[in-house]
């Protein structure tokens, strides 16, 4: 059992994303093992995968590495379902250079509400419904306006190239969570009277799942 506060989460975005190394296979195996010729990754490198299948901008940590090959750390894609031949085709980039964003004031996520496909027959009067998707997520994130923060320039320049980007929440506990996300953010300043003057950025997640590693 446990009851966590989010209390003293730090967020950052990082901010490089180095050139795509080529996924040729990834094996249906817990963890997966990704087959990139002469990766170069080291284990603990955190990476955003694109690829045609549920991995698709989700972030992984590289573990278990060797020359042409590297496990997705926590991925169990043994499922051959949900995980069919020819998957594992694609890329991965390294994140690298994380900004932390201080002066958080709030944190709100929304979103992710299950969707449902109703019916009823004309024999029985009976509604019936299917559940169908969930609701695209975001989160939000209130920070106490300072253009002179390093975060302030590297939001600008996430929401300028419209490119997907890795955000991290560490959590008091030890936990990371990690997300891919396109960045919203014009660093105006709020004009509340009485009130720190305050900017909003918005993180809308590429892919609903969040990747969590426990130290």
């Amino acid at each position: 059992m446990a009851a966590t506060f989010p209390n003293k989460t730090i967020f950052s975005v990082f901010t490089t994303l180095a050139a795509a190394k080529v996924i040729s296979e990834i094996s249906n195996a817990s963890p997966g093992v990704a087959t990139s010729t002469a990766h170069g990754y080291s284990n603990g490198g955190i990476l955003l995968l694109s690829m045609p299948s549920l991995l698709d901008q989700r972030v992984a940590r590289v573990a278990g590495q060797t020359t042409n090959a590297f496990n997705l750390e926590g991925f169990d894609t043994t499922s051959t379902t949900r995980y069919p031949a020819g998957f594992g085709l694609g890329s991965a980039q390294l994140a690298s250079n994380p900004v932390p964003l201080n002066q958080v004031t709030d944190a709100q996520t929304s979103g992710g509400e299950q969707q449902f496909y109703q019916w009823t027959y004309l024999e029985d009067g009976r509604q019936r419904q299917r559940p169908t998707f969930k609701n695209a997520r975001s989160l939000q994130l209130t920070l106490d306006w300072d253009p002179n923060l390093a975060w302030h320039g590297a939001l600008l320049a996430a929401d300028e190239s419209s490119n997907v980007y890795v955000l991290q929440a560490a959590l008091p506990n030890g936990n990371k969570l990690y997300y891919s996300v396109y960045v919203g953010f014009d660093g105006e300043p709020s004009f509340t009277i009485n009130e720190n003057m305050k900017t909003v950025a918005t993180f809308a997640l590429a892919n609903p799942q969040s990747t969590r590693y426990s130290a």
